[in-house]
């Protein structure tokens, strides 16, 4: 089960830590890392306060405190711009299964 948030200030769900691992995106201030990840996490070196707006440079990019470890690990996922989608769409849509 995965539940997310927009925005960790408010209290719109009242289980959030029933969830053991977290993840915390772009964030808007440096104390909603610490609200997302747990105390400390933002000294321990998670920075997604830091994490860039432009999409070419920070989308994908995350932090992950799993519950066996206290120490937040940076991740990121492939970025697939809307144009690479085209073209993807362009190179490979309309194929038949049989191709």
């Amino acid at each position: 089960m995965m539940a997310a948030l927009q925005d960790p200030r408010k209290e719109v769900m009242n289980i959030r830590n029933l969830f053991p691992d977290k993840i915390a995106l772009r964030l808007d201030e440096s104390e909603q890392v610490d609200m997302v990840l747990g105390d400390g996490a933002r000294d321990r070196g998670a920075l997604a306060d830091h994490i860039s707006p432009v999409p070419e440079l920070g989308a994908g990019v995350g932090y992950v405190r799993l519950e066996t470890s206290p120490d937040p690990v940076r991740v990121r996922a492939a970025y697939v711009s809307d144009a690479d989608i085209r073209a993807m769409v362009t190179e490979y849509g309309g194929r038949s299964e049989a191709a």
